[in-house]
């Protein structure tokens, strides 16, 4: 499964180290656990049962730099799409930034983006809770693209934003 040293993906954790894998009493018995350590997140270290499925399959796989540029590719081409209901949004984007899947992540960035110029050509911003949204899914795609890509976070922002038509600094 997972090795000691290995970078993977962790939930909303982003990018993590397995830092090790040892055997622990949290209250019901011996078991045994992996330690994650965020990369780019300051913050405690992790501890994932190893016997708990859920939890486990929240690990995955970094994506590989083909799978980064094929999802860019899909995302640009598709238009952002503004859900009006808070509420209804509010939900998406959760469902967005809990899926394992990254395209989810970039195009609620996408999305956020399109609806934050259009609200800045009438001199409004965005409401607080979209913004919470937009920065949790910029942490995770700019910290995995750029460990998988080999290239700075400021770096892979400023072409994330390019690429989905936000260009300048928000």
């Amino acid at each position: 499964m997972f090795r000691v040293g290995e970078i993977l993906r962790y939930g909303q954790a982003g990018v993590c180290r397995v830092e090790e894998i040892k055997m622990m009493d949290a209250g019901g018995g011996e078991q045994e656990y992996f330690v994650l350590k965020p990369l780019f997140k300051n913050g405690a270290m992790l501890f994932v049962p190893s016997s708990n499925e859920g939890l486990v399959g929240r690990m995955c796989p970094l994506l590989t730099p083909e799978e980064i540029e094929a999802i860019q590719a899909e995302i640009s081409r598709r238009p952002a799409e503004w859900i009006r209901d808070f509420r209804r949004r509010s939900e998406a984007f959760k469902k967005a930034l809990a899926s394992s899947d990254r395209r989810d992540a970039l195009f609620l960035m996408k999305c956020i983006y399109a609806h934050k110029r259009k609200l800045r050509a009438e001199g409004k911003g965005i409401h607080t809770t979209d913004d919470y949204f937009l920065k949790d899914a910029e942490q995770l795609i700019f910290s995995e693209f750029s460990m998988v890509l080999e290239k700075s976070v400021s770096l892979v922002e400023k072409e994330i934003r390019s690429l989905l038509g936000e260009e300048s600094s928000l």
